[in-house]
């Protein structure tokens, strides 16, 4: 995962975001809170790429992986890429995240 995120900031020149999910989502729960959603969302829309690390810890929590899922969705309908790196194979993962393109 580190090596394609630096590939795609440093080779192709992407404005990228590289982190754990559980970084991702305590800049969701802080931006909330502060009620600064909106523009939270809006700098991660305005990035080419979402590199995820250690995306099986949302196993945990339903809500919260349909909320990161959710944002994916929105991220790639915009054409970003979105790239997710798991401890767990694909097919368990299945069993608890949204469907994935």
């Amino acid at each position: 995962m580190q090596a394609a995120a630096r590939y795609a900031s440093a080779q192709k020149g992407l404005d990228i975001l590289h982190c754990c999910v559980l970084d991702l989502i305590q800049e969701m729960v802080d931006a909330i809170k502060k009620g600064t959603y909106h523009a939270f969302r809006t700098s991660l829309m305005r990035l080419d790429a979402l590199f995820i690390d250690n995306i099986w810890l949302l196993q945990s929590s339903r809500q919260t992986a349909l909320a990161v899922f959710s944002l994916f969705e929105a991220f790639a309908d915009k054409g970003g890429l979105v790239m997710i790196a798991s401890d767990l194979p694909p097919s368990l993962l299945s069993e608890w995240a949204p469907a994935k393109r």
